[in-house]
């Protein structure tokens, strides 16, 4: 039994099992959000923390270290960069796993697996008053009206609207007499 060996296999040989597992977190850390088989998001989310503690680092022997298990020069400056400075005083844990049930096709766990958001910064007395000034932005959902024909006109559609009313009362009051 080998011992202190804590990386899962998942039925392949050693570079098809690296190679899935170095583009599976460079998914994570282009994309911020993947959906996965649970297995392989509990092994991902060790290389991902360990590629935002590289750029946390931020010298010459961690960001080579970083572009030789990331395949794209892009993600590791944008790991060096922007995600390094997300979390400063995190030391781990930047991905959040989500259960979302089971895949169709095979019943596996799936999980999504997504890069925690970043702390909220407490806002000076200044920005608090810009922002309360400032005014929320509304969606604009498109309203429902009725279907209106292009050669009627409003007031057309409101005459013909009133005579069905009196129609209406007429037939109502034309049955009351004859009874």
């Amino acid at each position: 039994m080998p011992h202190q060996v804590h990386e899962r296999k998942f039925g392949r040989r050693t570079g098809h099992r690296r190679s899935m597992l170095r583009n599976l977190s460079l998914s994570v850390l282009r994309y911020e959000r993947v959906k996965t088989t649970e297995a392989k998001a509990k092994e991902i989310r060790l290389f991902v923390d360990r590629m935002i503690n590289l750029g946390k680092d931020g010298s010459l022997v961690a960001r080579r270290r970083a572009l030789a298990w990331l395949p794209e020069p892009v993600i590791v400056e944008k790991v060096f960069n922007d995600l390094a400075g997300r979390w400063p005083d995190r030391g781990s844990g930047y991905v959040r796993l989500t259960h979302i049930g089971r895949r169709v096709g095979d019943s596996a766990p799936q999980m999504l697996i997504e890069l925690v958001p970043a702390p909220e910064k407490p806002a000076s007395k200044g920005d608090a008053t810009a922002e309360a000034e400032k005014p929320r932005r509304r969606l604009a959902l498109p309203r429902r009206r009725p279907a209106v024909k292009k050669d009627e006109t409003t007031s057309e559609t409101n005459a013909k609207a009133a005579a069905k009313t009196t129609a209406t009362k007429k037939k109502k009051t034309a049955k009351g007499a004859a009874t």
